[in-house]
């Protein structure tokens, strides 16, 4: 056990109950984005679809209506939780060297190496839950659709399953890939430099998905895994492609601690 860290954790994990940035968030992730893919669904099946919407929409009108939810719900959650997290983690880590706080830390005696990591685990743990929690409403509103949406028999099958895994590891990956801002934020000191970087970011994956080479690129690849790209772009994810997303968090949360570590002048 790392000393302090159980108090850091405490301390963080208060600080984040008190963050405007994450009561926003949240709800967001919980409730608007599950809420948001069985809208997309039942808007499909609906008929009411027209032009450019109708052709987005196109993938979602057929199949079994629950398993299509968490279909698209894995799709959203993909790119939705990397920019809440990115959100997040810039006030979580920019926002004290805004304030003035973060000179605090030099004179406390739990060393700023397991303050950065203890909020680097708050910050995981927080938007877990809410991943979990969005899976959760998701899997709710798949048994609603269905029961009531029209194209396809209730969902009970395997493929509902590898549905929600699916929106589960895609929400998971995005916290990884969302940790990168922490030392962003750290570096620049700046939590809107920070999210300036989360923006160019978003920007950057959308031309490498154009140039072909998506796959291999984390911020590109767990998305198109969930067949936000299509099925073709789909199958070019395979575990490399996902183990290196993966890689991403550890190694951002490395990063960060070693930068927090040689803090000279806050």
């Amino acid at each position: 056990m790392i000393p302090g860290l159980g108090a850091a954790l405490q301390v963080e994990a208060l600080l984040l109950r008190r963050s405007v940035v994450l009561w926003i968030a949240l709800p967001v992730l919980a409730g608007l984005v599950p809420g948001g893919s069985f809208g997309a669904v039942a808007l499909a099946r609906s008929g009411y679809g027209d032009g450019a919407a109708a052709a987005k929409l196109a993938p979602y009108a057929a199949g079994e209506p629950g398993t299509t939810v968490m279909v698209a719900l894995a799709q959203i959650l993909s790119v939705a939780v990397l920019t809440a997290g990115g959100f997040a983690t810039a006030w979580a880590f920019g926002q004290p060297f805004a304030d003035g706080t973060a000179g605090a830390s030099f004179g406390l005696t739990v060393p700023r190496t397991t303050i950065a990591l203890a909020r680097c685990l708050a910050l995981v743990a927080t938007l877990a839950t809410a991943v979990l929690a969005a899976t959760l409403v998701g899997l709710a509103l798949a048994a609603l659709g269905g029961a009531i949406l029209p194209e396809g028999p209730p969902s009970t099958g395997p493929g509902l399953g590898r549905a929600t895994f699916t929106a589960l590891t895609a929400g998971l990956l995005g916290i990884g890939l969302a940790l990168p801002l922490a030392w962003v934020a750290t570096v620049t000191r700046s939590a809107f430099g920070t999210i300036g970087v989360l923006v160019a970011l978003i920007a950057t994956t959308q031309v490498i998905v154009l140039l072909g080479a998506g796959s291999w690129f984390p911020y590109a690849a767990s998305s198109l895994w969930t067949g936000m790209g299509g099925t073709e772009a789909a199958s070019a994810v395979g575990l490399p492609q996902l183990a290196l997303t993966a890689a991403v968090g550890p190694t951002a949360v490395v990063a960060v601690v070693h930068a927090w570590r040689h803090l000279t002048d806050v």
